[in-house]
């Protein structure tokens, strides 16, 4: 999982690295609650792993 600031958009984004899933917020708090609450879909994060050539979580 990342969290970084987008400059551009004005907003903390994190990006979870399993799944690719997402989310922006103007609010750190909410960023990182949905950072620490966020679950990976795990059919999604092993079809994601097999097409970047990663190996299946």
């Amino acid at each position: 999982m990342r969290v970084v600031w987008d400059e551009l958009r004005g907003l903390d984004v994190a990006v979870c690295d399993s799944c690719a899933e997402s989310f922006a917020s103007s609010r750190t708090g909410e960023v990182n609650g949905w950072a620490d609450e966020h679950g990976c879909d795990a059919e999604l994060a092993a079809l994601l792993a097999l097409v970047t050539s990663r190996r299946v979580a």
